[in-house]
């Protein structure tokens, strides 16, 4: 058994969380961005019920109860909206999106230190908790009972996390992947 420790041991685990950070920021900016198009959608109806039932009621005099119904079921509509489970993801996912992005901008910096090597591996290994807590602690704040992102947005994370980090820091990372 060699007693050598392999000098790239720590800088490739932090490397590595720093890609699973910036794969998970990316992951929950499509999720927000999925679940903006159902909240809007939901506003969608609600403004074309609205103001729709009050063209109606106008020009139609004859139905009052049919606009006065449709006016009622989009005030109903825009006072529960937020009841919905995809109106509260949407809020949590946009929260999460930038709480994330601030970890992975000083993630960057501190690689930065990193591969410079002006950090001891005691260092990197502190920073790597570090990291990881943080992460863990932005998770449950935004979604304390989890949240499982669909496979094909997790899919198409991956992709752009890799694309990200090979355009921004090119053989920086060595040959890991995400």
């Amino acid at each position: 058994m060699s007693t050598t420790q392999d000098p790239r041991r720590q800088p490739d685990l932090y490397w590595r969380e720093m890609e699973q950070l910036k794969a998970a920021s990316v992951c929950i900016r499509l999720c927000r961005n999925q679940l903006a198009k159902q909240v809007q959608a939901v506003d969608l109806v609600k403004a074309i019920a609205s103001c729709g039932g009050i063209a109606g009621w106008v020009v139609f005099k004859d139905y009052p109860f049919l606009w006065s119904g449709i006016i009622a079921a989009a005030q109903l509509l825009d006072a529960i909206k937020h009841v919905f489970p995809f109106a509260k993801q949407h809020k949590a996912a946009s929260d999460l999106t930038v709480a994330l992005e601030l970890l992975f901008i000083d993630t960057q910096y501190e690689w930065e230190e990193i591969y410079t090597g002006q950090l001891s591996d005691k260092a990197i290994m502190s920073a790597r908790r570090k990291l990881q807590k943080l992460r863990l602690d932005a998770e449950r704040k935004h979604f304390p009972e989890g949240f499982e992102p669909p496979p094909k947005l997790l899919e198409m994370a991956v992709a752009e996390t890799q694309l990200y980090m090979a355009q921004t820091y090119g053989e920086a990372s060595g040959d890991e992947e995400v």
